[in-house]
């Protein structure tokens, strides 16, 4: 069954036979048996295509049970031991993984010598169980049913343009003023990022923006705003650089972009958590620090109204 389920994930025998560290041989033999056992043909294989059959993807979904039962009882063992080692399949964003998490990857590493880390870097939602992940770092708010989500980090937004732009047009005083500016829209299918909140001493606003320019991906839309091409509404965690440098400048000193946004460790059981797992989850969190490292750094660049 863990032979199927990786070669439902994969779709390839190679590939499948090399996560599992056996020969390409031995799943196919493993997968030849199974069908015998069952006496269905779970698999239609050509040249070029590998797809499951309609007996296959039912067998499928139950495999992925029983495995996850698998992993389960694995990690209760693993839970008793007293070092943290072994593997951990860790699941990143692109972005924040590659920011903030890989560049620390080392210190973990040297405080941990017998743990082994496999990063997985996503720009879409994650099937934990299908990606055998241990763990997943993510800012998602549509997390999977049947796993625990620890709530480790709350990253701040902040509104900004670059000195180019704001030589080109007068810069807003209020929220409203966004009306007559380009804003540069991040888009995403979990959330409505053209509604920008604010917050000041007396007053909460949501304003309704809008821009020629809008894309799926947190870092284009920071670089455009570097280029001077508009303003963005952008978290705190991508722009540390930016703002040292003087490439941005903060908009709207006067009003907290009231929007944050969680950062959640997500992971398959609360009762049977692997100490290295537990470990991983640890690190991250104090590396991030609370408030997160990146707005500490950030202070004296950004002003923040109680």
């Amino acid at each position: 069954m863990v032979v199927f389920s990786a070669l439902l994930k994969h779709k390839n025998f190679t590939l499948a036979a090399k996560s599992l560290g056996v020969s390409v041989s031995h799943v196919s033999k493993q997968l030849a048996l199974l069908e015998q056992s069952l006496g269905v043909k779970l698999v239609q294989r050509t040249t070029r295509s590998f797809t499951a059959t309609e007996a296959g993807e039912r067998f499928h979904r139950h495999c992925q049970k029983i495995v996850k039962i698998i992993d389960e009882a694995q990690n209760e063992i693993e839970s008793q031991r007293d070092e943290v080692e072994g593997l951990v399949k860790l699941g990143l964003s692109q972005s924040f993984g590659t920011l903030h998490i890989i560049p620390a990857i080392q210190e973990l590493r040297e405080q941990y010598p017998n743990l082994q880390v496999e990063v997985h870097l996503f720009d879409y939602k994650v099937d934990m169980l299908e990606e055998g992940l241990d763990l997943w770092i993510t800012n998602n708010e549509h997390l999977p049913e049947g796993y625990i989500a620890r709530r480790i980090a709350d990253c701040q937004f902040v509104v900004a343009a670059s000195p180019d732009y704001l030589m080109q047009y007068t810069a807003p005083v209020n929220p409203h003023d966004l009306s007559d500016h380009n804003c540069l829209i991040y888009r995403s299918w979990e959330r409505d990022y053209t509604n920008w909140a604010f917050v000041n001493l007396e007053q909460q606003l949501n304003v309704k923006v809008s821009g020629n320019y809008s894309v799926d991906l947190a870092e284009a839309v920071r670089d455009a705003a570097v280029a001077g091409w508009g303003i963005a509404y952008l978290a705190t965690y991508l722009i540390r650089d930016e703002f040292k440098n003087g490439q941005l400048i903060q908009l709207l000193p006067e009003w907290k972009a009231s929007q944050t946004m969680p950062f959640y460790a997500v992971y398959p059981s609360r009762h049977y958590l692997p100490k290295k797992t537990s470990a991983v989850i640890e690190f991250i969190k104090d590396k991030i620090g609370n408030p997160c490292y990146w707005d500490v750094q950030l202070s004296p660049y950004i002003s923040r109204p109680n």
